[in-house]
């Protein structure tokens, strides 16, 4: 009695091994394929067959009003056909299985055939006795089923049926993983053009309003220089105020304009030999007037020629240090720069307001800012840090920020000694 006790323990304990095993392997490859339902199908019908002797399973999908096998595994059965598609509808077990989202278990074809008229014919070319379908469902529908028959007759166990479901529902996983990757793709696909055509709008739209502002500008400073005498001293400052607001207006229009440029694509890289030194000193002269504490420079000895696009380096510069001046009232502003290893480091220091931690991503997405309250102090639009990044990054560097709330930020800007196109 014992030792049948044993055998009887060690063929449980090796059968339980046996489907977590198949189950394991098929969540390997469930977790493996996002894309692809075939692998996933094709691995569940071998180990169905491999735990099912002498059975053949088939995994089949509805589709326009057919019935589509989509992998098939026998028992013994190096290249099997599988059974052409068929209709639809109530004359085959499948058919009632995916049409009523029911399990069918038939011990015996020969006395279902009435039920099945199509199971006839199955049996003929295939000759099953006893089957099992198990509907493959998403939300409440069944798109499916796993079909397995067996040549013998007899009813499948309760856990044979348990572990064919479990079969079903990691098919049915597969199925809908495959679903929503190409639905995000196709999303992803969509924002990516939505953006594309937003970038290009407002590319666009910013060149045309530069011509009229241009020229309202351009009148307006002719009007103050030739009127200065002859205006009242009220009517005068308006003009300035005019000539102010224009040429603020026509900053943001260019800060658009670059932004989307870099967005769409279209803003190229034109890079030279250029010493970098006085570079960084014309950003500073720039910035002076707008700084209310000093200015402080601090280079290494000899600062190496450089090949990049001066245009965009002193953009990013005058951009790290416009932003230290908006927000420094006292202490200093210090520009550092050295190089080492064919990298060029430059960071602009200032002992201002500081940014919050949770916020030094945030500053470089566009139009946003460490206070963006409608009760904010310092003014601006959240453009000029996140230009910085972007170009630095278009020429192949980048621009981190450090911070300490009250007591100060360091921008860090990194860049190729020598750009590669």
């Amino acid at each position: 009695m014992i030792a049948i006790e044993n055998v009887r323990l060690f063929n449980e304990t090796r059968e339980a091994l046996e489907r977590q095993t198949a189950t394991a392997e098929i969540l390997r490859v469930l977790s493996s394929s996002p894309t692809d339902t075939l692998p996933v199908f094709k691995a569940i019908v071998r180990s169905c067959t491999a735990l099912f002797p002498g059975s053949r399973v088939s995994l089949v999908v509805a589709h326009q009003g057919l019935i589509e096998t989509r992998a098939v595994s026998a028992a013994g059965d190096a290249d099997i056909q599988p059974i052409p598609p068929f209709p639809l509808d109530r004359g085959s077990a499948v058919g009632v299985s995916i049409l009523e989202r029911r399990l069918i278990h038939v011990p015996d074809a020969d006395k279902a055939a009435e039920d099945f008229p199509r199971m006839r014919e199955l049996a003929v070319h295939h000759g099953p006795r006893s089957i099992v379908v198990i509907p493959l469902m998403r939300e409440g529908e069944a798109f499916g089923a796993l079909r397995v028959t067996r040549p013998v007759t007899g009813a499948f166990s309760d856990k044979e049926i348990a572990l064919l479901q479990t079969f079903a529902n990691q098919a049915a996983i597969a199925i809908e993983n495959v679903r929503l990757f190409r639905e995000i793709q196709d999303k992803s696909r969509q924002l990516e053009i939505a953006s594309q055509h937003k970038s290009e709008f407002l590319a666009n739209m910013s060149h045309e309003l530069r011509t009229p502002l241009n020229a309202i500008i351009g009148f307006t400073r002719i009007v103050l220089r030739r009127s200065q005498e002859t205006l009242e001293p009220k009517q005068y400052e308006n003009l300035e105020k005019i000539l102010a607001s224009g040429e603020h207006l026509l900053a943001l229009i260019n800060s658009i304009l670059d932004l989307s440029k870099i967005e769409a694509g279209r803003l190229e890289v034109r890079a030279g030999e250029h010493r970098l030194a006085p570079v960084l000193e014309q950003c500073l002269r720039t910035v002076e007037p707008l700084a209310k504490v000093a200015l402080v420079k601090e280079f290494d000895a000899e600062l190496p020629v450089m090949y990049v696009d001066e245009e965009k380096l002193r953009q990013i510069v005058i951009n790290l240090l416009s932003n230290a001046a908006k927000f420094t009232e006292r202490g200093e502003i210090r520009l550092k720069a050295q190089a080492a290893n064919g990298t060029v480091a430059i960071a602009v220091s200032d002992t201002g307001i500081g940014i919050p931690s949770d916020k030094l991503e945030v500053i470089f997405e566009a139009f946003e800012q460490a206070d963006a309250s409608s009760t904010r102090v310092y003014g601006g639009t959240g453009l000029s840090l996140a230009i910085a990044r972007r170009l630095a990054r278009l020429m192949g560097g980048d621009v981190m920020a450090e911070s300490v709330l009250g007591a100060g930020s360091t921008f860090r800007l990194t860049l190729p000694l020598r750009y590669a196109a």
